[in-house]
């Protein structure tokens, strides 16, 4: 996390004075903390492949991470105001009834005063200041891990529902020949009825209905990524910068991995690092400051015998401290900052809690999707596949009907249909598990 606050302190804290240098600041943060963190986690190993044109344009785009991007800045420039000497005091007063000294009568008095906190409270206002901009910046590292697996999910059920209408496409055009046929049968009299016609019929127009409703679909997945590239969105360039990732690590590896770079996780260790300043700051606001300061004294005129120098003004040094006296109001603020510092180490380890069981859980949801993956790809593709060459080589022989081959025709095209969807899970599934350990990493491509 020190590497984070090294980042936010050092390099982040002066805004951005142009929109080039804005999105050259979001490729380098974060594409580099990432990579470091990897790198960290589990040594030579990469778990990516990432696609630096695909997520600078989200980055740049992307309205929500602009704005947290934004909040980070804002947080970044309020941190030399904390810290400082609080403003001097100028008082002016006038005597009513001139106080009388031996050069005339006190007749006005300007004094300015500077409280100067001791104690290293200044130090620590401004390390609480600091950890808020480090909280910030941990803000929008979620955000982009969000916003990257949201784009992730609709891209994957973008290319899912792309894909189906392409399987549609086709079965529809062998239901068309099949139709042509059975009409031809028809009307030579080698059909006895019109049922196959009628049959084909009806599965032309489910199948197209279906069409129709994926078509709506991928309207509705045009439009989400739209919405996160603020309408910027081309999918012949998303398709080309779409690259692969592996997740093919250990259970303990995304654990480690987890640890070091997982937003949630590194807000609640800033967190705690504030109850603690936040702990020791209470305690010293018990512990008097110092103020000093000058007094100038405007002396008038007088007539009175002795005078030594009449009518010449008075400068003066004052020093004072305060009092904090009232110790119900010292004890509570102490005990307050206690309980609080208790409450985030609870919450840190709740986080850590949540954090693992999501992890463990989407791994395994992650190798049954395989499972079935595997199985489609292994088995059930080249088998439908081979199982409808056999029935063209059998009605082509007159061994079965068209509408045996129309059968197997269907049964191919749903099992396509279906590992189009199992695909979409698998990238969605995996994105989860990224997004679980806080990495912003791109889906993967499904050729």
């Amino acid at each position: 996390m020190r590497a984070v606050n090294a980042v936010t302190t050092q390099r982040e804290m002066k805004p951005l004075k142009s929109d080039k240098n804005r999105n050259n600041h979001f490729r380098c943060t974060v594409l580099a903390a990432v990579l470091l963190s990897i790198q960290a986690g589990f040594g030579q190993p990469q778990v990516t492949r990432l696609s630096p044109p695909l997520l600078d344009s989200l980055l740049q785009y992307n309205q929500g991470v602009q704005a947290a991007y934004t909040k980070f800045q804002s947080r970044a420039a309020e941190v030399p105001a904390h810290g400082a000497l609080p403003d001097p005091q100028l008082e002016v007063s006038t005597s009513l009834s001139p106080l009388e000294t031996r050069n005339g009568p006190v007749t006005n008095q300007v004094m300015l005063g500077q409280k100067f906190p001791l104690w290293g409270k200044l130090k620590r206002e401004r390390s609480l200041a600091t950890l808020q901009a480090d909280i910030a910046w941990q803000d929008y590292r979620r955000t982009v891990v969000s916003t990257t697996f949201e784009m992730t999910k609709a891209w994957a059920e973008y290319v899912k529902l792309s894909r189906s209408l392409e399987i549609l496409s086709h079965y529809l055009e062998d239901l068309e020949a099949f139709q042509n046929v059975a009409l031809t049968h028809y009307s030579t009299g080698q059909g006895n009825t019109q049922h196959p016609v009628l049959k084909l019929q009806i599965e032309q127009s489910l199948i197209q209905s279906k069409a129709n409703t994926l078509k709506g679909q991928l309207e509705a997945a045009t439009h989400r990524l739209g919405a996160l590239f603020n309408g910027h969105f081309q999918p012949a360039d998303f398709s080309a910068s779409w690259t692969e990732y592996s997740v093919d690590h250990t259970e303990q590896e995304w654990l480690d991995l987890a640890r070091q770079v997982n937003p949630n996780l590194q807000t609640d260790r800033i967190r705690e690092q504030i109850a603690i300043l936040m702990q020791e700051l209470n305690q010293r606001k018990n512990y008097p400051d110092l103020v000093a300061g000058m007094t100038w004294s405007l002396v008038g005129d007088t007539d009175l015998g002795g005078a030594v120098e009449s009518g010449k003004d008075a400068l003066g040094v004052k020093l004072g401290i305060n009092l904090p006296l009232w110790l119900n109001r010292n004890a509570a603020r102490v005990e307050a900052a206690r309980i609080n510092g208790k409450a985030t180490q609870l919450a840190s380890t709740e986080s850590w809690n949540q954090v693992q069981a999501t992890i463990q859980s989407q791994l395994q949801v992650l190798v049954e999707i395989e499972k079935n993956y595997q199985l489609y790809q292994k088995n059930l593709l080249p088998e439908s596949r081979q199982m409808l060459a056999s029935a063209y080589s059998a009605y082509e022989t007159g061994k079965i009907s068209f509408l045996d081959v129309l059968d197997s025709e269907r049964m191919t095209f749903t099992v396509q249909l279906e590992f189009e969807a199992v695909k979409a899970r698998r990238t969605v599934a995996r994105a989860k598990l990224l997004k679980a350990v806080g990495l912003p990493l791109n889906g993967e491509n499904h050729d």
